[in-house]
């Protein structure tokens, strides 16, 4: 098998290790985007505001504790 063959094989395992690896993390980023755009919906006034601030806060904690567990 020529090397450049062998080369596009190792290329495309490493790939589908990333895509496997960084699941997770887009499922997080597909969900944390659907949250914040329900969250933009409802901000009528500054209590609501001041309660969708502190969900968003709680999210931001997931996401610092996901990319630590990634590294």
């Amino acid at each position: 098998m020529p090397v450049f063959a062998l080369h596009f094989q190792n290329l495309q395992s490493q790939m589908t290790e990333f895509e496997a690896s960084a699941e997770p993390l887009q499922d997080w980023l597909n969900s944390t985007e659907s949250r914040v755009q329900e969250s933009s919906a409802r901000l009528h006034d500054l209590p609501t505001k001041k309660h969708e601030l502190s969900k968003l806060q709680v999210f931001h904690s997931q996401k610092s504790f996901l990319t630590r567990s990634l590294e």
